[in-house]
């Protein structure tokens, strides 16, 4: 019988959580995870921290592919997020992040990489 309340009670917690979700209540967090924009920004390393004058050739298809997972608002803040708190422990020179975008034709990881960036204003 105690079992049976408690598979109600985590039934009905989850349907709240459900309901709350799809009316906002709940903010959710970006699809995009912090560690696929490191593993994706990897292979671009030697051009972000100043070493090589242009981007390694498998780093624009990294940039696509990471780009392809971008679909709305929230993975857009998640990037930014990333890129914020990361660029400068790794010593990315942010000029040359901001060029990346266009330099590998992508449009949707176009966000500002720079610490002092609000990131909950990023479209």
């Amino acid at each position: 019988m105690a079992v049976n309340g408690m598979v109600k009670a985590v039934f009905l917690v989850g349907l709240v959580v459900a309901v709350m979700t799809a009316w906002g209540v709940v903010r959710t967090e970006g699809a995009i995870s912090c560690n696929q924009v490191v593993s994706a920004l990897t292979p671009c390393a030697g051009y972000l921290i100043g070493n090589a004058a242009t981007p390694a050739a498998a780093c624009c298809p990294a940039i696509k592919g990471l780009d392809s997972q971008i679909k709305a608002t929230p993975d857009r803040q998640a990037v930014c997020n990333c890129l914020k708190n990361r660029a400068t422990s790794f010593g990315v020179k942010l000029g040359k992040a901001a060029n990346l975008p266009g330099l590998c034709k992508v449009t949707d990881i176009n966000v500002p990489v720079n610490p002092n960036v609000d990131c909950s204003k990023i479209h």
